[in-house]
């Protein structure tokens, strides 16, 4: 009699804990849902982020909660089928997209933090979103690169016929000298702006530097800087001087330009061009212990220690990679990988071959794929132009295609997924409190504040 009073106490716990789910629930997708609370918080998440970019909420109120509904259901649906795939964000990974996004700021991580408080976001918050963001991209990813295939046809044909996408990413490092001429100038006041910039550019086939020029007689804003408008590509240089670039050796100085603001001269000290360009590239080995149920942090870096102290002591660093390395890829090659341009790797891989002095062995070190030693077998400038070439042909014909494959593929996810929205009527959705704080006082621009 106790036991069967007992079950009937659990059963009647956890029915009131699932109608208390339900309660509050507002859509339903498989055996997961989004409650009211989550959404609100998202909506005061998204409606901070319009106070913080200083712009107007939409009017149209309950269009815009629905299109942060269907986010969030479309974002849920990507989370879930992640866990499915056994995908999985690491802690350190959100650490470094927040660093990332202080560094954006001018700012530390902590000051980072400080400045959200400050503008009253919820930190916890944030970080939770930006793992979202970073497990539905990692997803999308995934899928475009499982159901876009580019023949190299396709990519010849590209590079054919699309020459000019290359020329689009060139950089130029350029300066400028502007002589101003007033909004209706006098006959004289041209010829004498004229003669100014023939003498500054005369001073510079002279040997004068540039900068020096500038500072000197420039009417433009950067004058003080010595001309300098930094590294642009060919879409983000001012259009007067995009046909003078064109024709333009590095260290010249361009043909006079007039324009109504008066007499320019362009200074081009650097280019980078996507033709003739040279990358440096590095040649390591490894040897990889994965992290499981058995093999913990501990167990995984003592081993490579272990590992380390023999080839140290003279054993083959290939054979002990052949018998030991959980990378079964590069462990058939003694560990060996690839030679490989900069930003191939994850970031712990890859500040480890930028420090390490060639031909020693790191200390283990962790990434997302387990416990690493590396040694750098060397370092060196290749020509690498046509791999270039068709890595930013693969690059924009994929983009061309991604977005209709991941629509399409969010339409299926949908279709095979069961979603149930809870409330049938929208206007519940705390419209009428939307509504009422939207009309009172316009400028507190609050309208979803409880």
């Amino acid at each position: 009699m106790k036991r069967t009073l007992f079950i009937i106490i659990i059963l009647l716990f956890y029915k009131s804990s699932y109608s208390k789910i339900l309660d509050q629930a507002i859509v339903i997708i498989e055996n997961d849902v989004i409650t009211q609370n989550e959404f609100q918080k998202k909506i005061n998440f998204v409606i901070s982020q319009y106070k913080i970019n200083n712009q107007p909420i939409p009017n149209d109120l309950q269009a815009f909660r629905k299109q942060i509904l269907d986010h969030m259901i479309n974002a849920r649906l990507q989370v879930n089928y992640a866990t499915r795939q056994g995908l999985e964000i690491q802690e350190w990974m959100i650490d470094k997209a927040m660093e990332n996004l202080a560094q954006r700021s001018g700012l530390s991580l902590s000051e980072f933090r400080q400045n959200l408080i400050d503008k009253k976001m919820d930190y916890n918050t944030y970080r939770n979103v930006i793992k979202e963001e970073l497990i539905t991209r990692e997803v999308q990813r995934r899928i475009v690169a499982e159901k876009i295939k580019i023949s190299n046809k396709e990519i010849e044909e590209f590079i054919m016929h699309k020459s000019h996408v290359f020329k689009e990413n060139n950089q130029y490092k350029i300066s400028n000298i502007l002589v101003s001429l007033s909004e209706n100038p006098s006959m004289n006041e041209k010829i004498e702006a004229k003669n100014k910039i023939d003498m500054i550019k005369e001073k510079f086939n002279k040997g004068e530097k540039f900068s020096s020029l500038a500072r000197n007689y420039s009417d433009s804003g950067n004058a003080m800087s010595g001309g300098d408008l930094g590294w642009r590509k060919l879409s983000e240089v001012p259009k007067i001087f995009i046909n003078e670039l064109e024709n333009l050796q590095k260290g010249n100085v361009s043909n006079i330009i007039e324009t109504v603001n008066g007499y320019y001269i362009c200074f081009l000290e650097d280019k980078k061009e996507v033709i003739n360009a040279k990358i440096q590239e590095r040649k390591a080995r490894h040897i990889l212990i994965k992290k499981n149920a058995i093999v913990t942090d501990d167990v995984a870096k003592n081993k490579l220690l272990e590992l380390k102290m023999r080839i140290t002591n003279g054993e083959s660093f290939g054979d002990i990679a052949r018998a030991h390395s959980d990378d079964t890829m590069s462990a058939a090659s003694g560990g060996e990988l690839e030679w490989a341009g900069v930003g191939t790797f994850v970031p712990e891989f890859e500040d480890q071959i930028d420090n390490l002095p060639l031909n020693q062995i790191s200390t283990p070190f962790s990434t997302q794929f387990g416990w690493h030693i590396l040694e750098v077998l060397g370092k060196r400038d290749q020509d690498n132009t046509e791999i270039i070439k068709k890595n930013m042909a693969r690059k924009y014909i994929t983009s061309s295609r991604s977005r209709e494959v991941i629509d399409a593929w969010l339409i299926e996810l949908k279709e095979n997924n069961y979603i149930k929205y809870v409330t049938e009527n929208d206007n519940n959705f705390n419209n009428s409190s939307l509504s009422r704080e939207k009309n009172i006082e316009q400028q507190l621009w609050d309208p979803f504040s409880e």
